[in-house]
């Protein structure tokens, strides 16, 4: 429940009931008395539940709410049903007929009762000839609401509650239309209900006790079949493909007829699935999901990511068809809007001479969905417009009572319910509850589909792939657009760009996912006019250069504009007693001086800006400089504390860390007080990136290297032994280890600086020995612009195409290879090619099962196995860890672990690596 921890809400319940489940209250009489008549609800008492006074063990309460909740869905359909109703579903207690193949796990991943579509519980059921392992993936499809009820007494209704929200996350995300789930806990007679989508729980202040209270219990049963499904949950846009019938509603299938469940419709797993989605753009076809893991999180934006093609076009040759990139997401409100930004940028591409917007994403189409005219949102649509009541314990007395009452645990932080008397149930947000947010749900449409960076065909096309995304981020970074989530995953290999490309060669590198990106000012509005210095300031930073390392060739140009670096820097900078403007200066030129003579930046023996690559701007981009500030409209002190975006393995060792990291290599005394998410951070993560693949992989096509993957306890070469293990405890320490291992192994590789050639570089695998240049080149490149903030810090990009496109040439000039290694790097890259067209023949034919092109382990995962407290997740062509996939929402907490722990089995270690 750590998703949804502090964000589990409550309202007034007669609000809830009025707004969440409202019926008219003709009906809701037409009912009872209906009910009065056959004696279903009879002296004030339900039939089949256990008297008043009398003892009863919780497994009494089962059979007889299915049976009264059956009578009343009977009794509401009593008049008939509509197309937006939810078709042929009734009430099932999986209490004392639990399927099977669930009892593993027990009551963990077995509600007791579901609001179960009928196509699909018979499906399901024991009884059904269905393999097993597809009514595992199939069982959590049926479900349109859940029901939990206590099993023991001595069970808190607390703990109900948050049983009862790891079903709702269940039906969250195994159903991919769905926007939010209801709930209902039943503790002895009195039941409240629960609704969670992509902004967290909602739930009733008060429960209802069915007894006493028979009409509101009629009203929130009777919801169920009388409301919209979208009123439920379900998304009205979404339907299930099934040539050569009409598409259809889930909600609509149903147990016997031409609309009758057809378990291929659900195809292998929920990556194969076929949607038929409409937007305000058209009709579009899914034909395979490229990402499904942002559903598995649910609170949060929940992005889909399908390949799709249009509805009009279903009936061409798919060859034919034009490939089309849908995203869906929630969208948390304050935060830009994707689509808005890709268009900004591909319209500022019209006045601008760059070609390098060809490197973004295309957009075609965005939206924000509407559902009967009205914008899909949490706050407004779902929840109706609610306001929630403030959390309690705002009386310390009060808490210091409650403290002696009763003891607390962690979940007690979550919701918390006071038992007035047996019939009155008062239901709280927990202390930890956090402000309600609101999120609107978006789609928009790319033309440009490919594949993720890891499936790169050679070295060449590696570095290529990585130059142009450099190159789209410096795009939409002058333009006033700063990505922050650079992965393997948002840097693809561009397959295809509507009709054009079909096979597995690539059409170029392409920069995708906006959405935590962040609008800017833009560099034309950011650059800081040069203030030459005096000549007497000059001279005396020419006097500490010839004293120190007799730097005689030095242009005044480069004096002048190192002492402007340092100077419009120091404001924002911590200088070191002693540290003046003119030794600040000297030491930021003898840095420079020393990675230019160090990486053959010379072109001759005069060092000037050209020699430096000092050419650019001085930017605003920290709090203090010229009285202005990096974001619009933030103080200094809101800049600092700025959201931090990434996904962690790739995430800049700045952001990751909230304590501040120093770089000193050159004890310049220039370090900074906070950080702010700026181009040089993202520019770290291409880095990453990079030393990923050149750790983890072997060579061309996306598996990782055999060392990561062998069972070392049967080697017997201890040399070789010992080697593996290090390798695997720096992948773990610096890529697949928790957000603090990480944090905590970057900041040392910073602070020891050294240790990466010595400690990290030797690990890259011999395939990618030609690029140990390059990624030592770029090492040193971030430690002088982390530590001088001045012309590496602020045209980072210049810097990194510069070194990228130096290594495409010297990949093209390498020393032919002898004929048998030629041999042997031309065969993987034509599996690596034919691994990619298969691929794309997938899903372009997607559907159509067709052969392969090639063989190929390129293809969506089954569903994994999932329980409430156990979610994993996986993704096409990604074979990265769930680590990587995380996304890293802010700076460290204060109480994050101090000691990650390194990758077992353990031997020797060096500084880089600490325990827990």
């Amino acid at each position: 429940m750590e998703e949804v921890s502090n964000r589990i809400q409550v309202c007034d319940h007669e609000q809830f009931l009025d707004k969440i489940l409202p019926v008219d209250g003709g009906a809701v009489d037409k009912i009872y008395r209906l009910l009065l008549e056959d004696k279903t609800y009879d002296d004030g008492h339900w039939c089949g539940f256990p008297q008043h006074g009398a003892g009863f063990k919780e497994d009494d309460l089962y059979e007889p709410f299915v049976s009264v909740a059956n009578k009343i869905a009977a009794a509401a359909r009593h008049d008939g049903e509509d197309e937006e109703q939810v078709r042929d579903a009734s009430w099932v207690d999986y209490h004392h007929m639990s399927p099977r193949y669930l009892n593993a796990e027990g009551a963990k991943v077995r509600p007791d009762c579901l609001l179960a579509l009928g196509a699909l519980a018979k499906v399901v059921g024991n009884g059904s000839a269905l393999a097993v392992d597809k009514k595992e993936e199939l069982f959590w499809l049926q479900a349109v609401a859940a029901v939990e009820a206590k099993r023991e007494i001595r069970v808190k209704d607390e703990e109900l509650i948050l049983q009862l929200l790891c079903y709702l996350r269940m039906i969250l995300v195994e159903q991919k239309d769905r926007r939010f789930a209801l709930g209902l806990a039943l503790s002895r007679t009195q039941i409240s209900v629960w609704l969670q989508d992509r902004s967290g729980v909602l739930g009733m202040n008060k429960a209802i006790d069915i007894h006493t209270e028979p009409k509101k219990f009629i009203q929130v049963i009777a919801a169920f079949s009388l409301l919209p499904a979208h009123r439920l949950g379900f998304d009205p846009t979404m339907r299930l493909a099934r040539e050569p019938s009409a598409p259809i509603h889930p909600y609509r299938l149903c147990s016997t007829g031409p609309d009758q469940f057809d378990v291929e419709l659900y195809k292998r797993n929920n990556y194969s699935t076929q949607w038929v989605i409409e937007t305000k753009n058209g009709v579009y076809v899914t034909l395979k999901a490229l990402s499904l893991l942002r559903t598995d999180v649910v609170h949060g934006s929940g992005s889909i990511v399908w390949a799709v093609f249009l509805y009009d076009e279903r009936h061409m040759d798919p060859g034919q068809r034009q490939i089309f990139v849908l995203k869906q997401a929630w969208r948390l409100e304050g935060m830009a809007n994707e689509g808005e930004l890709y268009r900004s940028l591909w319209t500022a591409q019209e006045a601008s001479a760059s070609e390098d917007v060809q490197y973004l994403g295309e957009l075609v189409h965005d939206e924000d969905v509407t559902i009967d005219g009205a914008v899909d949102n949490t706050h407004n649509l779902i929840h109706r417009g609610l306001e929630p009541i403030p959390p309690m314990f705002e009386d310390s007395d009060h808490l210091a009572r409650l403290k002696r009452r009763r003891s607390f645990d962690p979940e007690f932080e979550l919701v918390h319910i006071d038992i007035v008397t047996d019939k009155i149930h008062q239901i709280h947000a927990g202390r930890s509850t956090s402000t309600p947010e609101n999120r609107t749900r978006t789609r928009i449409v790319l033309k440009t589909f490919g594949c993720s960076v890891k499936f790169f065909a050679n070295r060449a096309e590696l570095v290529r792939i990585l130059l142009h995304g450099v190159r789209a981020h410096r795009f939409a970074y002058q333009h006033g657009v700063l990505h922050r989530d650079i992965s393997t995953g948002n840097v693809l290999i561009a397959l295809k760009r509507g009709t054009k490309g079909l096979g597995g060669k690539a059409l170029g590198g392409v920069l995708v996912d906006l959405n935590h990106s962040k609008p800017i000012k833009p560099v034309s509005e950011r650059e800081i006019a040069f203030e030459a210095p005096t000549p007497d300031m000059v001279e005396t930073v020419r006097m500490i250069l010839r004293i120190e390392i007799n730097l005689s060739s030095i242009t005044d140009s480069v004096i002048e504009h190192a002492l402007h670096a340092v100077a419009e820097g120091s404001q924002a900078k911590r200088v070191e007693p002693g540290i003046t403007l003119a030794t600040g200066g000297a030491r930021y030129i003898i840095a420079a001086h020393k990675y230019a003579e160090k990486f053959s930046e010379f072109a001759g023996d005069a060092c000037d800006l050209a020699t430096f690559r000092w050419n650019g701007k001085i930017l605003v981009s920290r709090p203090g400089m010229k009285g202005e500030y990096f974001l619009d409209g933030t103080t200094p002190e809101q800049a600092a504390r700025a959201p931090r975006s990434g996904t962690p393995p790739y995430a800049s060792v700045m952001l990751l860390n909230a304590i501040a990291v120093i770089v000193d290599v050159h004890e310049s005394g220039l370090n900074r007080r906070s950080v702010i998410h700026d181009a040089v951070h993202d520019m770290e993560s291409f880095f990453w990136v990079l030393l990923y693949l050149c750790l983890t992989r072997s060579g061309p096509g996306g598996g990782r290297r055999k060392e990561l993957k062998v069972d070392i306890e049967e080697m017997s070469d201890s040399d070789e032994r010992t080697r593996i293990v290090r390798l695997r405890r720096i992948v773990f320490s610096f890529f697949d280890g928790d957000i603090a291992t990480l944090a905590w192994n970057k900041r040392q590789l910073l602070e020891e600086w050294t240790a990466f050639e010595s400690e990290i570089l030797v690990h890259v695998h011999e395939y990618f020995a030609p690029l140990k240049p390059v990624l030592l080149q770029w090492w040193h490149l971030l430690l002088l612009a982390y530590e001088f903030h001045g012309y590496e810090y602020h045209n980072i990009h210049d810097h990194v195409i510069a070194l990228l496109e130096k290594a495409l040439d010297d990949l093209g000039n390498q020393v032919p290879m002898e004929p048998s290694e030629r041999t042997a790097e031309a065969e993987a890259e034509a599996e690596a090619l034919k691994k990619r067209e298969d691929f794309v023949h997938r899903v372009v034919y997607a559907g159509l099962d067709p052969p392969a092109v090639g063989g190929s382990d390129v293809q969506q995962p089954a569903t994994p196995p999932r329980s409430p407290k156990d979610f994993k997740s996986s993704t096409v062509l990604d074979v990265s860890p769930e680590s990587q996939r995380q996304p890293l929402r802010s700076q460290l907490p204060d109480n994050a672990p101090s000691s990650p722990t390194p990758a077992r089995p353990a031997s020797k270690r060096t500084k880089l690596e600490r325990k827990t």
